[in-house]
């Protein structure tokens, strides 16, 4: 756990289906005390296999240190692009929190 600053942050990733082809994800780095702190954006092939590294990328493009857990709106997005949740937590070592509905 980053204890260097105070109040925790989470790094939230939802999706977008934005057409037939690709869809958006957004990212938004939120605090403890729910102020937005960072935001990034990527975009995965619906019906794909590249979900789990776009948000990979997503995450070191953030270049930060002080990101406490990544919360996951699902792991099967655009179409059955499946994330991987284990390799994301295994390569930032942040754990990930997948949330379905």
């Amino acid at each position: 756990m980053h204890i260097p600053k105070k109040g925790l942050r989470a790094l939230g990733i939802a999706e977008s289906a934005s057409g037939r082809t690709r869809s958006t994800l957004a990212g938004v780095v939120m605090r403890k005390d729910l102020r937005i702190d960072g935001f990034s954006f990527g975009t995965v092939t619906v019906g794909g296999m590249d979900a789990t590294d776009i948000i990979l990328g997503m995450v070191r493009g953030l270049n930060r240190r002080d990101i406490n857990v990544i919360m996951l709106s699902g792991c099967v997005i655009a179409w059955f692009n499946v994330i991987d949740p284990a390799r994301i937590s295994q390569e930032t070592g942040i754990p990930v929190i997948c949330v379905s509905y």
